[in-house]
């Protein structure tokens, strides 16, 4: 669900039933409940991170980060929650907003994460991953951050599109990581 059907932290509650769905039904598809990874571009990657760092929604599903084999995000507004939208204050009412963010909540018992952003970007700040790499750094987290040089918001999840192009280094890096843990 998104916005106006649910706000700040309702819109979290689905992508953690999807995550307990996975985990229950993946060997139907001849995955391993072992292994899963959360993935998100944008909102996609801010909702991902928070999957992975703060431990109440996996737990309302009856799991933990730990459950998580990795995080990949990419162009996520980890640090700083976008104002440029007018909605923003119903989105993330005042009250909430210190819970909004996943950097209050880093450990160092998070799962890997990969965070992409590209350099390009003028609709979420790259800086946005390096500070949430630096967060999860200063507690020894495992992060690798990777920033594309001419990679705008949408060219770094296009990397994903089914449409022929040349090889992309975002999608070559992703399969990467997934396949390191």
């Amino acid at each position: 669900r998104v916005y106006p059907e649910t706000v700040f932290p309702g819109f979290l509650d689905d992508p953690a039933a999807a995550v307990r769905w996975t985990r229950d039904h993946v060997r139907e598809f001849g995955g391993d409940p072992g292994r899963i990874f959360v993935l998100g571009h944008s909102s996609g990657a801010h909702m991902a991170a928070m999957l992975a760092t703060d431990p109440r929604y996996l737990a309302a599903q009856g799991m933990s980060n730990a459950s998580l084999s990795g995080m990949i995000g990419l162009a996520g507004p980890y640090a700083a929650i976008p104002t440029s939208d007018p909605h923003m204050d119903e989105i993330f009412p005042a009250a909430l907003r210190q819970r909004a963010l996943p950097i209050p909540f880093v450990t160092g018992n998070e799962p890997p994460m990969l965070l992409a952003a590209g350099t390009a970007d003028t609709d979420v700040d790259p800086h946005n991953s390096d500070r949430f790499a630096d967060a999860l750094r200063a507690h020894r987290g495992a992060v690798e951050l990777k920033k594309y040089p001419g990679y705008g918001h949408d060219t770094i999840v296009e990397s994903f599109s089914a449409v022929p192009n040349t090889v992309s280094p975002v999608l070559a890096d992703v399969t990467a990581f997934i396949d390191a843990h």
